[in-house]
C-alpha cells in the first residue's frame, strides 16, 4: 500500500489531535509494569505535519524533574491526559540505549533523583510502497 502525502499529513496531524491539549509522555518499565516518569507535553504537543512527519515541541522542555520510581525504561507512551491508564495510550514507542529502537536514550535507567527529558522526537507516517506481485 502506498499513501499520498496529503493522507500521511492528515494521519500525522490526527496523532497530535489525539494527544490533545493536556497530553502526557509517560516512561515505563517492561510490560508497562511501573510508571517511572511522566512529563507534560506542550500545547500543541506536535507541530503541523510535513511529508507525513510531526515533531514534538520541546520548548519549553518536556521533562519530569522528580520521577515517581526508579527502574529501566523500555517504553514511552503518549496519552491524552495525566489520569490515563497504561492501556489508554495514543501511541507507544520502544526505548533502548542502542540497536534500532523507536527511541534511543543515552541512559535508560531512571532514578528518582534524575531529570527525564525528551530533547527531540519525530513521528513519521510511512509512505509505503504498492505491492505489485
Amino acid at each position: 500500500m502506498q499513501l499520498s502525502t496529503t493522507l500521511r499529513n492528515t494521519l500525522a496531524d490526527a496523532i497530535d489531535t489525539a494527544v490533545g491539549t493536556t497530553g502526557k509522555a509517560r516512561f515505563y518499565t517492561a510490560a508497562l509494569g511501573t510508571l517511572l516518569a511522566s512529563a507534560s507535553c506542550n500545547n500543541p504537543a506536535f507541530g503541523a505535519a510535513s511529508n507525513g512527519v510531526i515533531t514534538l515541541d520541546v520548548a519549553p522542555a518536556v521533562e519530569d524533574t522528580s520521577p515517581a520510581a526508579g527502574g529501566t525504561c523500555v517504553r514511552l507512551g503518549f496519552y491524552a491526559n495525566a489520569t490515563a491508564t497504561s492501556g489508554a495510550d495514543i501511541f507507544m514507542l520502544g526505548v533502548a540505549t542502542g540497536g534500532s529502537p523507536d527511541v534511543t536514550m543515552s541512559n535508560n535507567v531512571i532514578a528518582t533523583t534524575d531529570t527525564v527529558q525528551i530533547s527531540s522526537l519525530t513521528v513519521t507516517v510511512p509512505a509505503g510502497t504498492p505491492d505489485v506481485t
